[in-house]
């Protein structure tokens, strides 16, 4: 339990089950921020789930050691059962998206562990006080992308893994960092995935209109910096306070749309 204190001396009770990944306020369930957003619609998902299984076939139906790919596809195995067959192609995305979803919680483990020793010590990012990097080589293109960010930046880091609630709202969420970046207020979301998604955008809002309820300071930007887990890059996806406010409607809109679809249950 955490007791978030509100700069107008309000307090909230909050509530987190990490294994169920839910949140209460005072004893009562509320939405995460998330999971609100799994309201929206990802097309892109289906061809690139079906991808996952005809590369998932490929390996494990078809002879692979033959030097004409031409020939390839007429030759097959037949170690399989059907059934085997038909569980690999329908499961294979859940392994793909398995091992990234791995690598990402290794890498923010990572950055928060590291900001954890940082944040509140007068020390430089990057002293003989960081983490000890990960076995994943994945995790490590993304943590050594988050050290470029930092030594290219200016960087004040004010919070990490900072539990929130919306009063006005009713929803809960974990930002992942505030920060004063280049000398503007900032609210930062760590991604590892392959690119920065309208969603990220919605989500981001959402924390930052929270953590403006808590302490009573504007949130000057919001920021998603996407740490490149193939090349050790990064890129940056800001939006401007116009910018996030217009997403914190889009937001409320998904919110809105949760919540009566919950109540028609």
């Amino acid at each position: 339990m955490q007791v978030i204190k509100y700069h107008d001396g309000q307090e909230v009770e909050l509530n987190f089950d990490k294994k169920l990944h839910a949140y209460r306020v005072d004893g009562k369930p509320v939405a995460s921020a998330t999971k609100v957003l799994s309201v929206i619609s990802k097309p892109a998902l289906i061809p690139w789930a079906l991808k996952q299984g005809s590369e998932w076939l490929e390996r494990n139906l078809f002879i692979d050691d033959d030097e004409d790919d031409k020939v390839k596809p007429f030759k097959y195995t037949s170690r399989l059962g059907l059934g085997a067959i038909i569980k690999g192609v329908k499961s294979a995305y859940r392994g793909s998206s398995g091992n990234a979803l791995e690598t990402g919680s290794t890498a923010h483990q990572w950055i928060e562990d590291a900001l954890e020793v940082f944040i509140g010590t007068e020390g430089n990012f990057g002293d003989d006080n960081l983490p000890d990097l990960p076995d994943d080589p994945d995790a490590c293109n993304s943590i050594e992308a988050f050290k470029i960010w930092v030594g290219d930046n200016d960087i004040d880091f004010i919070s990490s893994e900072e539990k929130i609630y919306s009063r006005q709202d009713n929803y809960a969420g974990t930002l992942d960092c505030a920060a004063y970046v280049n000398g503007s207020l900032c609210i930062i979301d760590w991604k590892t995935s392959k690119g920065i998604y309208p969603e990220y955008h919605l989500q981001n809002a959402a924390y930052a209109q929270a953590w403006e309820d808590i302490h009573g300071r504007q949130v000057e930007q919001t920021l998603v910096l996407r740490l490149d887990k193939a090349t050790g890059r990064y890129q940056q996806g800001f939006q401007s306070r116009v910018e996030w406010v217009r997403n914190y409607e889009a937001f409320v809109s998904a919110l809105n749309l949760f919540n009566r679809l919950k109540e028609l249950k």
